[in-house]
């Protein structure tokens, strides 16, 4: 099993927003439901974009959009819910 990095939730953005389009692994709780949820994606994909745009700022909301590679779909992750990040071969876990 991989080692386990204790991180402050502003680290593990900073982690996410540093993985620059490589895979990477998240931990969070659903701000919609609740539900636990752990997404493999990515950040940086365009490939599926219509040009459209968002209807409101992720910023406002304290989301991160990101690229769902399993659902190969857009979704966002609920950046004040991070529980854990796998990313660059390291495992890192917000206390």
């Amino acid at each position: 099993p991989m080692k386990q990095t204790n991180i402050s939730l502003a680290e593990a953005i900073d982690v996410i927003m540093a993985s620059k389009g490589k895979m990477i692994t998240v931990e969070f709780t659903k701000r919609t439901d609740g539900t636990h949820r752990v997404m493999n994606c990515r950040l940086g994909v365009r490939k599926h974009l219509t040009g459209e745009g968002s209807k409101y700022s992720f910023a406002d909301k304290d989301l991160i959009p990101v690229f769902d590679c399993k659902k190969m779909a857009y979704r966002v992750i609920n950046a004040r819910s991070v529980k854990k990040v796998r990313a660059g071969g390291k495992e890192y876990a917000v206390k």
